[in-house]
């Protein structure tokens, strides 16, 4: 079960948070991923590649708008198999663990990496299966220095 090695430090904010304070308190907790709530309700989360490729890159300061609001979670009586098929049918590395509607936990790729390699790596394989981006700099081979 996904209780058992699921992260039960949890952090919320609130969806009045400015970036900067996102940002100090992800690095301090050396986190990548934060729930946020509204109203006492998970309404969102963000990732510290959202900082960077969503906020930043659009010249924000208020997470507001910017939030990943479709939220996948999972029970906490769930299995390791259950989890890794839903990481691998949305393509992410963190599940919301609810138990009695209520968060309870974050599980993430990381909490499961000593458990059934051969379902973790299928789940890998198709998380980074993605188009690659083109270079922003066409750039030729011995271009640059090192």
């Amino acid at each position: 079960m996904i209780k058992e090695l699921m992260s039960k430090d949890l952090v919320v904010l609130d969806t009045n948070s400015d970036i900067y304070t996102v940002a100090r308190i992800m690095k301090e907790k050396d986190i990548g991923f934060i729930p946020f709530c509204k109203n006492n309700k998970i309404v969102g989360v963000l990732t510290d590649r959202d900082i960077v490729t969503k906020i930043l890159a659009n010249k924000g300061s208020k997470i507001a708008g910017y939030l990943s609001t479709n939220i996948i979670k999972i029970s906490s009586d769930a299995s390791v198999d259950e989890a890794l098929d839903i990481m691998k049918k949305h393509k992410i590395k963190r599940l919301l663990v609810e138990e009695d509607k209520k968060l309870v936990g974050i599980l993430s790729l990381s909490d499961l990496i000593y458990h059934d390699e051969k379902n973790l790596i299928k789940t890998l394989q198709n998380i980074y299966a993605i188009n690659k981006n083109s270079d922003y700099y066409d750039v030729k081979v011995n271009e640059f220095e090192l």
